[in-house]
Formats: C-alpha cells, sequence, structure tokens
C-alpha cells in the first residue's frame, strides 16, 4: 500500500502524527467523563470521537512510517483506560451492578497486562501472536475492529439507556450483546493462555536452577 517515509526528517517521537491523534483522544476522553452526568449528548460525542479517532491513528502510522513502542502503548493504555473510566461512571448511574463493572474491568486489566507481559517474556514480535486459535482470531483486523467496536457500543448504549428510551437504543443492545460476550469470552481464554505460558517459563527455570545446583 501507500506509504510515506518520514524517518529522514527525524521527527521526535513526541510529534508523530498517530501520537498527535492519541493525545486528542486522551482529551476528547477525559471531556467525556466530565461531562457524563451532565451533558449526556456532549459526553456521548466525546466518547465516540475518541474511539473513532483509534482507528484513524493506527493507519496514520502505517501510512506516515511512524509506528513507534510509544505510540503503541499510548494507544493500548488509552483503549483500557477509556473502558475503565466508562465502567466508573456506569457503576455511578447503575450501582445495583456495581459489582460487575468491577469484575468487567478487572478481567480486562488482568487479560491484557498477563498477555503483554508473556509476550514480551517470549520475545514475541507482537502481542497479536497466539498459540490460541480463539485469541488468533480475536486478533484479525476485521475482527479485532469489530469486536471492539461492538463492546464499546454496547457500554455506549447502557449509558444512553439511562437518560434516554428508543427502540434504536433496544436494537443496539441486542446486536452488539453477543459482540460484548465473545469479547469478555476471549479475555478469559487470553488471561488463562497467558498464565499457563508464564507458569510453563516459572518451572523450566527452576527445573534450569535444581539443575545447575545438582552440576
Amino acid at each position: 500500500g501507500y506509504k510515506i517515509d518520514c524517518t529522514a526528517r527525524m521527527v521526535s517521537p513526541w510529534l508523530f502524527v498517530p501520537n498527535l491523534i492519541g493525545y486528542v483522544r486522551v482529551a476528547a476522553q477525559l471531556t467525556s467523563y466530565a461531562y457524563a452526568l451532565t451533558d449526556y449528548r456532549f459526553a456521548a460525542g466525546c466518547y465516540l470521537l475518541g474511539q473513532a479517532l483509534d482507528a484513524v491513528d493506527g493507519y496514520a502510522a502505517r501510512v506516515l512510517g511512524q509506528s513507534s513502542e510509544f505510540g503503541r502503548v499510548l494507544d493500548m493504555v488509552t483503549d483500557r483506560a477509556s473502558t475503565i473510566c466508562l465502567c466508573l461512571v456506569l457503576a455511578h448511574l447503575y450501582p445495583t451492578y456495581m459489582g460487575c463493572f468491577a469484575l468487567l474491568v478487572t478481567l480486562d486489566l488482568f487479560s491484557h497486562w498477563y498477555h503483554m507481559h508473556s509476550s514480551l517474556i517470549c520475545d514475541a514480535a507482537t502481542h497479536k501472536d497466539s498459540e490460541n486459535w480463539v485469541v488468533r482470531l480475536y486478533y484479525r483486523k476485521p475482527v479485532l475492529f469489530t469486536i471492539c467496536a461492538g463492546t464499546e457500543l454496547w457500554y455506549m448504549g447502557l449509558y444512553l439507556q439511562h437518560f434516554v428510551f428508543g427502540r434504536w437504543l433496544k436494537l443496539l443492545m441486542w446486536l452488539t450483546t453477543p459482540v460484548m460476550t465473545f469479547k469478555q469470552l476471549t479475555n478469559v481464554v487470553q488471561l488463562v493462555v497467558a498464565c499457563r505460558t508464564l507458569v510453563r517459563i516459572d518451572e523450566a527455570r527452576r527445573q534450569k536452577k535444581q539443575h545447575s545446583h545438582a552440576q
């Protein structure tokens, strides 16, 4: 595909276009949460803007040749923070289900943190590599985009249901609930696979250490 090489310009990663987009995402998300309880239209607009830019920054990184480790971490942390903060808002709006939102946040953090760490320990080329077919399927670009978009729309639909009522919202929730369910299933599988990988590494290191002491 078409790609512009910007490496010769020696632009600092701080100022890479996809990272500038990432900063806008963070600002949009924070603005959304600031107005979440007082202006649901503006809050929803800011949140959806931040989520839409998630697709733009990756495209910009590929086209401009401005992929960076800083940008990858910025993107991942922004994704995690946006979900966590929206769950905080939802827990306030639906206090009866606070435990459920806490479980979703915990699963999301555990799954992605363990997966990222196991990928680094195993020196994987990307965290999107996995020995498990469910996780591999999830990280395929069309599937990843669909699942992430559907999950965010499920959260946003739940948020909007507190303020407005409409058949379109019911349809949105009906369509996105299976997507949301698959996302959580993938989180569980990803966590289990990552934990098993780390345990195997620990056991191998212990055996190597015991073998060296025996000699």
